[in-house]
């Protein structure tokens, strides 16, 4: 008789043991899979991240190709209003252009009328060729450290 109840035991306790593992990687299963989900909306965010600071690297190109306006409170005032085909002036303005009246010594916006300044990469000394330069490849650096951040690289599995 004890024989027998050993022997049912031992094959509880084997099955028992069997299932407590089953459920540890059903738990550890969910988890890989949870944390999968969370590093692809991270790697899209980071990639999405990255071409926004392309993006507006080349937008900043083209702005201080053409040249633009800025007042002392970071008013930025385009000379390409849109009135015209891109490459030429406007003989005139449509009624809601930020360039009607603009005489280019005051920033246009209601109740700023600070100082403009006109930027344009031809313009600019050496010293002011520099910083731009830096500041792009400050932002350049960061793009690139995003496209290639940890996120992106595989765990190592121990």
């Amino acid at each position: 008789m004890l024989q027998i109840l050993a022997k049912w035991w031992a094959k509880k306790q084997y099955i028992w043991k069997q299932e407590v593992e089953a459920a540890t990687s059903d738990l550890h299963a969910g988890l890989s899979l949870r944390l999968a989900g969370e590093k692809r909306a991270l790697i899209e965010q980071l990639n999405k991240d990255a071409d926004e600071i392309e993006a507006n690297i080349k937008s900043v190109d083209e702005k201080l190709t053409t040249g633009y306006y800025e007042c002392e409170n970071g008013h930025e005032i385009s000379t390409s209003c849109g009135c015209a085909l891109p490459g030429s002036h406007a003989f005139f303005h449509i009624s809601d252009c930020v360039l009607n009246d603009f005489n280019k010594e005051q920033c246009p916006r209601p109740g700023c009328k600070k100082p403009m300044t006109f930027i344009k990469r031809d313009a600019m000394t050496g010293q002011e060729k520099t910083q731009s330069d830096r500041e792009r490849d400050e932002a350049q650096t960061i793009a690139a450290k995003k496209m290639q951040s940890e996120a992106r690289k595989p765990r190592s599995i121990s």
